[in-house]
């Protein structure tokens, strides 16, 4: 048997009406150099019965029971089974992948050894009537993405890629530590703490036009129900990231927003002891108040304060393109950090 090229991990709970399928598009792949390890992180339905009879079929893939370890454990403990594989690629028991998914994906790294860490496209799959706006609003946004460069400018908007869809190097993740260790327990995404290690550490990321997965958004996934997925997960970490990446001590910081999504990014750079020249808003309403002890000014003053960095930190939809067009005539460097595209 020749050795595997990709090594799946696969925590599951509670996945026993999809997971057949699933792991049957995991079998029907075009490339067959694949080993994958699902780990039941103790589920009270179905889910091992399924795996159990998957991992006797195909010995590429196994099963692992170790109990209740949450879902940084079972990716942890996925990993660690990885068999030496050169990437390691991700996907949820209730997603579906195209057939070619492997072969593409695989396809592209041979002929790109800048990028460490692969995304792609993807299509819903929804057990509700309809799909949520929110959600077709961020796969239009995901779609936008493609080059690094796009990874980098969209960074701190929202978690650029779908991690179902993902294959990452494994180079680039023992490059973080142990790779037993890669994912991290908190208070926080998992996968978007991962992906902001990654771009800190120089990694570079890209995005395959094809749709290489089907993605099911059910009223129970995780992203919708548990609570490290609230804003103030989110916001935790584009910080760090933020303040890791930037001198704060050298930079004129302009924060563009002074409602709900400004207000974090002005209490967090006043407590650091860097607070921003002035805060931009167009509300009438808010012009000559203040946030945090700093004055809210009109978008015109920014003629005059010229500072090296704006954060666009406004979530209506529409704006940011206005506010970048803005910046771009005055020739100032702005940074979103919020606001879907």
């Amino acid at each position: 048997m020749r050795p595997p090229l990709v090594h799946f991990s696969i925590p599951v709970r509670n996945v026993a009406p999809w997971l057949d399928e699933a792991l049957a598009s995991l079998h029907s792949q075009t490339e067959s150099r694949w080993t994958a390890t699902v780990v039941d992180d103790d589920s009270d339905d179905d889910t091992a019965v399924i795996a159990s009879r998957w991992a006797r079929r195909d010995g590429r893939l196994e099963l692992l029971q170790p109990g209740r370890v949450g879902l940084s454990g079972g990716l942890n403990l996925g990993l660690s089974r990885h068999r030496g594989a050169p990437f390691i690629g991700r996907f949820d028991g209730d997603d579906v992948c195209t057939p070619e998914r492997i072969e593409k994906q695989l396809h592209f790294f041979g002929g790109r050894p800048d990028v460490d860490v692969l995304d792609s496209r993807f299509s819903l799959r929804e057990d509700i009537e309809d799909v949520a706006g929110g959600m077709l609003r961020y796969q239009a946004w995901h779609d936008s993405i493609e080059s690094h460069e796009d990874f980098e400018r969209e960074l701190l908007v929202e978690n650029p890629i779908c991690h179902p869809t993902s294959m990452v190097r494994r180079s680039a993740l023992e490059g973080l530590g142990a790779i037993e260790e890669t994912y991290r327990t908190g208070d926080f995404p998992e996968d978007y703490d991962l992906w902001l290690r990654l771009a800190r550490a120089g990694c570079r990321f890209h995005k395959l036009p094809e749709r290489l997965v089907f993605w099911r958004d059910r009223p129970t996934r995780a992203t919708r129900t548990d609570p490290i997925y609230r804003h103030d997960g989110f916001f935790a970490l584009k910080w760090q990231h933020l303040k890791a990446s930037l001198d704060l001590e050298s930079e004129r910081v302009v924060v563009w927003g002074a409602k709900k999504r400004g207000k974090p990014w002005i209490r967090a750079l006043v407590q650091s002891g860097h607070p921003p020249l002035a805060v931009v808003d167009i509300d009438p309403k808010v012009i000559g108040n203040q946030r945090q002890g700093i004055e809210i000014m009109a978008p015109e003053a920014l003629a005059e304060l010229r500072p090296t960095l704006v954060l666009i930190a406004v979530g209506s939809q529409g704006a940011r393109p206005l506010i970048q067009e803005k910046l771009a005539q005055l020739g100032l460097r702005g940074r979103a950090v919020v606001g879907l595209s």
